[in-house]
């Protein structure tokens, strides 16, 4: 669940079971993001840091049954249609109760791009990585200068999956604070960010 899939991404993805992902932010922009989210049965914390065109960090999840770390360096490219096209890999391991712990190096992939519209803005986010076969799909509105945003985002890998829909309230400054439901877990979530992209 980036971030969010095991991500960043992320932002970030459903990284390992917990919707976690980047809020909407301008591409290749330098910026720190953290989040982290707590729901019954799932938990976790995303860090990335953004400076020209390489992105770092991590995700840290736990869901019922297992937990994962996973920590990336991506390299971003531009594209002709405005967004930004990131790719880099990614180290990362899956612990399931019960079973032998898996450690994998992959691969990681994003597109992502931001863009200003009339009410707000716009910011989409498609990834995938050959960590545990995650994949993150994500859409966010920005409400004008309400410090409102909402997003809809669904994605899943090996050992989970998960479709969410999340609000965000920005205050003063770079801290956000969010609360959503997943609909596949069928489970309320809270958490913050802070992101100064």
């Amino acid at each position: 669940m980036n971030i969010t899939g095991k991500l960043i991404g992320t932002l970030t993805g459903t990284f390992g079971g917990a919707a976690l992902v980047l809020s909407a932010v301008p591409a290749l922009a330098d910026g720190t993001f953290v989040q982290i989210e707590q729901a019954k049965s799932t938990s976790g914390a995303v860090l990335a840091v953004n400076r020209d065109r390489l992105t770092y960090g991590g995700v840290v999840s736990h869901w019922d049954g297992g937990a994962s770390v996973v920590g990336s360096a991506l390299y971003g490219f531009d594209t002709p249609f405005g967004a930004s096209f990131k790719v880099g890999p990614a180290f990362g391991g899956v612990f399931k109760d019960g079973e032998e712990d898996d450690y994998e190096l992959g691969l990681r992939a994003s597109l992502d791009r931001w863009m200003p519209t009339s009410w707000g803005s716009f910011y989409y986010l498609a990834e995938v990585n050959s960590i545990d076969n995650s994949w993150f799909l994500l859409a966010s509105t920005g409400w004008g200068n309400s410090g409102f945003g909402t997003e809809l985002s669904t994605g899943g890998s090996d050992s989970y999956s998960d479709t969410t829909l999340a609000v965000n309230k920005r205050y003063d400054g770079p801290v956000s604070l969010r609360a959503g439901y997943r609909f596949e877990s069928e489970e309320f979530f809270i958490g913050f960010s802070i992101n100064t992209f």
